[in-house]
This record gives structure tokens, sequence and C-alpha cells, in this order.
């Protein structure tokens, strides 16, 4: 049922379009452009040297994709039960916590794409490549794991409160400017960079810049804070579904 739905899914966002499955790269290509020339060219900066770059350009690459693909993915899920409203309505019994999973693994998609072009340009600009770099993958697991897990929530939440979509349309924007993507977090103050760091995305984005860029890991820590902290979101996101799931038949 996920593959079938997950497929169905994706030829509904692609396939009848002129560009087809190619908008899954154009996209993201789009987005890393205006970004980077913006940011990367306009105001020029230099990334901490823990980056292992003096490129703006590169630093700033490997934070934005991480964060496309966690936006798209938790605003995409938000409205999903709505739009299978009337499914879930007519087949009793149907498995409505898939859906959200679909989202995210139609996503992937796009992310894998991102990933894959991620690779060529550093390649391109550092002429060097390591095993390190797979890392990314880990990374990109735990996000899908933090996206199914919100997914859960909000589209559950979306139900019987229809102004969280742009509820959540606001906090992503916010999310944005205080996760450090556009600038460093050396920047931050201690005690705001410890809050920043409650934000599992935080580590994510870290977690790509380090592998791709320096070849490393993020600290032990941080890794074991981010993967409990992927967990907490994922079981506290199925406990509310299934305790609001009895009444979306009623509600829709």
């Amino acid at each position: 049922m996920l593959r079938a739905m997950a497929v169905r899914e994706l030829k509904a966002t692609y396939v009848g379009s002129f560009f087809g499955f190619f908008w899954a790269v154009l996209n993201p290509v789009s987005q890393i452009l205006i970004y980077g020339i913006v940011f990367g060219y306009f105001f020029k900066g230099s990334p901490p040297p823990q980056y292992g770059t003096d490129s703006y350009f590169l630093y700033l690459v490997a934070g934005l994709i991480p964060w496309q693909f966690f936006a798209q993915t938790v605003g995409a899920t938000t409205n999903v039960l709505l739009s299978y409203r009337n499914l879930i309505k007519r087949a009793a019994g149907f498995p409505s916590e898939v859906l959200p999973i679909v989202t995210v693994i139609s996503n992937l998609i796009s992310a894998l794409v991102s990933i894959c072009l991620l690779f060529v340009i550093v390649v391109v600009f550092t002429r060097k490549a390591s095993l390190y770099m797979m890392g990314v993958f880990v990374y990109l697991f735990l996000a899908s794991v933090i996206c199914v897990g919100i997914g859960w929530i909000l589209s559950s939440l979306t139900v019987f409160l229809r102004d969280i979509p742009q509820v959540i349309g606001l906090a992503l924007t916010g999310m944005f400017f205080f996760t450090p993507i556009f600038y460093s977090p050396t920047i931050v103050p201690p005690k705001a960079l410890l809050i920043m760091k409650l934000n599992p995305m935080y580590h994510v984005i870290e977690g790509y810049r380090l592998a791709v860029l320096a070849g490393k890991s993020i600290p032990a820590a941080d890794f074991a804070y981010l993967v409990i902290a992927s967990l907490f979101i994922l079981g506290m996101g199925g406990l509310m579904f299934r305790k609001l799931k009895p009444e979306f038949a009623e509600v829709m």
C-alpha cells in the first residue's frame, strides 16, 4: 500500500506537467541558485574553519538542502488527511496513519536528487570526495523520522483545527531564520545557541555540512541527542494520532 500510494502521489505531482519529473530537479536547483547568488555572491562571507572550506556557497548549499526537505515535507503532511477525506470517511478501517508516511516517501525522491546534486557541486568545487559524504543518508533518515512524527501530529490536529496550515507556514519561516542555515552558529550568543540546539534539525543540518564538506560527523553527544529527539517526536506523534484517529471520520 505504501509503495502504491507513494507512486500515485508522485504521478499526481509530476505527471501531466510539461517538464514532468524534471521538476524534481528544477525546484531544488532553482532555490540553490537563488540563495547561492544572493547570499554567496552579494553577501559574501566565510564559513568557520571546522567545515573545511572557504566557500560560503558550499556552506550555504549544504545547509539549504536538508532544510528544503524538512520544510516541504512538513508543509505537505499538514493537509494530507484532508486531501484523502473521502477515502477515510468511506473506507472503514482504512489505516490513515500511512498517509503522512506516503508524503514523506514521495518527498524523499526530491531529497535524493538534491543530495546527488550536492555531491556533484562539492566534487566540482573542491576536486575531492570522501566516504564520510555517505553520512548524509543517516541524517536524511533521521530527518524523515522527525517528519513522520511531526506529520502525524500536525495532520491529526488539522482535522479539528483548520488554521494549523497557516500557523505552520509562519512557524517554518521563523524556524528558517532561527536555524543557522545562511549564517554561522559561531556568531550566535552561547545561551541562544543552547536553545537553538534543542531543535533536532539544527543537528541534521550540521551533520550534512560536516559530512560533505569536512569529512567528519557531528559530536557523539549531539548525534545521540538527535537520535533520541527523533524517536521521541515519532513516538509522541504516534500516540497523538492514535488518540485522535477515532474522531476523524465524524469531524470530516
